[in-house]
């Protein structure tokens, strides 16, 4: 089964509370400081398009790409309703399309951790070179193996009430320390309070944490120049308390 492929239906009501905007806000800001201030960017794993969307509001020129084609729909169908025209289209994000010239690419919110061994996460990279200019900038985020080590995983249950809707989460994790995975079991009973009836989806999902050096090898493998690793949302090192940690990185000049 295609990751997302049942779950995009409930996927922004389960994330409602994530601040699309002031993520934007944050790597606009860190785009600024390695000189990248208006332009085209590339949304790589664009998901269900609010940071794409958050993107062509303050002016940029957007396209973006998702494996999912029912992210893909509901992306295209929330940029309609904006009045924006972005062109989404569904596509493997480690497999390099029409898409060049670009001032930066992103891929947030853990794109890259969805991308199991170094081989892959270096198609997503080449990908990421390939459609940018020379000189342009790369952002991305991904899981920090040190916090994953330090905190270990847990079950978490998350449940969302908008009448008759109930929405019940619940992630279970197995973490394969050999392989730096997790595997992410999550089970969502969809409940029609008015009706009684209840609809139950179940998606697994493997994530690999990653550690700066290995981040740092393969950009340079892919002719990057890595600028830094940060914890998310801050300009500090990445540290054991947080899982989520983005590097920056620029496409080389020369050829």
């Amino acid at each position: 089964m295609t990751v997302f492929a049942e779950y995009a239906p409930w996927y922004d009501l389960l994330y409602e509370d994530k601040s699309y905007a002031s993520e934007v806000d944050f790597v606009e800001t860190r785009l600024r400081d390695h000189g990248v201030t208006s332009g085209k960017v590339l949304d790589l794993g664009c998901g269900t398009g609010l940071h794409a969307i958050e993107f062509a509001r303050r002016g940029w020129s957007v396209a973006g790409i998702d494996l999912s084609h029912e992210m893909i729909a509901r992306a295209k169908s929330r940029a309609e309703q904006a009045g924006l025209a972005i062109p989404f289209r569904q596509g493997d994000a480690c497999e390099a399309g029409p898409e060049h010239g670009f001032d930066t690419v992103v891929s947030l919110f853990h794109v890259a951790s969805y991308q199991n061994d170094r081989e892959r996460l270096e198609q997503l990279f080449r990908t990421a070179y390939a459609a940018l200019k020379p000189g342009g900038v790369f952002f991305f985020d991904y899981w920090y193996g040190g916090a994953v080590l330090a905190q270990g995983v847990e079950t978490r249950v998350k449940v969302i009430e908008r009448k008759p809707l109930r929405l019940t989460r619940i992630a279970q994790s197995d973490h394969d320390e050999l392989k730096a995975t997790v595997l992410v079991n999550y089970t969502l009973f969809c409940e029609d309070t008015d009706h009684g009836t209840i609809r139950r989806v179940d998606e697994t999902h493997r994530m690999r944490y990653w550690f700066p050096f290995e981040i740092n090898a393969s950009l340079k493998a892919c002719g990057f120049e890595p600028l830094g690793d940060y914890a998310w949302l801050s300009g500090d090192s990445p540290v054991s308390r947080t899982w989520a940690a983005y590097s920056v990185a620029r496409k080389s000049v020369a050829p």
